[in-house]
C-alpha cells in the first residue's frame, strides 16, 4: 500500500534511520565483531576489509538520506538498494543452507543465523523504504501528528526489538 500522507512518512523515514543508524554505530564501535561476522560469508580478505569499513559509513548516510527524503525523495533510494541487497545476501545464505551463527544485523542481542523470517522483514523494510521515494503530498501536519509520530516510533521501536527477540528465541530453540 502506498501513502503520500507526511505522518506515514515522517515515522517511515524515523525508524529506517534510527534502525540504519543504529546499526552502523554498532557496526564502527564493535569493527572486531563485525568483521568476523563478514569473516563467516566467506568473502575473500580485501573485499572483507573494504566491506567492514564502507558498510556502517553507508549505512549511516543511507540514514541521513532517509531524515531528508521528505523535501528530497530520491534520497530515500540508497536505502531502498541496500536493505534489498541485505534481504537477497540473506535468501541467498538461506537457500545455500550456510552455517552461519549470526548474520549481523543486531550486535549485542542474541546471535541470530540468516532465516526466511529475516528475509521477509528485510524485504517489509525494502517496500517501506520504496515508498520514501514517492514525494510525500497530501496534509498539511497538525500539533496532534508530532504526538501520535511519537507515540508511533516509541510502539514501532519496541515491536521491532520484540520480533528481533522472537526470531533470535527461535533459532536458538532450533538448536536445541
Amino acid at each position: 500500500m502506498v501513502s503520500d500522507d507526511p505522518l506515514v512518512h515522517l515515522a517511515s523515514a524515523g525508524l529506517l534511520a534510527l534502525l540504519l543508524g543504529s546499526s552502523g554505530m554498532q557496526k564502527l564501535r564493535n569493527r572486531s565483531a563485525f568483521d568476523q561476522v563478514v569473516q563467516r560469508y566467506g568473502l575473500g580478505q580485501g573485499s572483507r576489509r573494504v566491506l567492514v569499513i564502507l558498510l556502517p559509513v553507508v549505512e549511516i548516510l543511507c540514514a541521513a538520506g532517509l531524515l531528508l527524503s521528505q523535501e528530497i525523495p530520491w534520497l530515500a533510494a540508497p536505502a531502498v538498494v541496500l536493505l534489498g541487497l541485505y534481504a537477497g545476501v540473506l535468501a541467498v545464505s538461506v537457500r545455500r543452507g550456510v552455517a552461519i551463527e549470526d548474520c549481523g544485523c543486531h550486535f549485542g542481542g542474541k546471535p541470530q543465523p540468516p532465516s526466511v523470517a529475516l528475509v521477509w522483514r528485510n524485504l517489509l523494510l525494502t517496500g517501506l523504504a520504496l515508498n520514501l521515494v514517492l514525494p510525500a503530498t497530501g496534509r498539511p501536519l497538525a500539533w496532534f501528528d508530532a504526538l501520535t509520530l511519537f507515540f508511533l516510533l516509541i510502539s514501532a521501536t519496541a515491536l521491532y526489538g520484540v520480533a528481533h527477540l522472537l526470531m533470535a528465541n527461535h533459532a536458538a530453540l532450533r538448536k536445541l
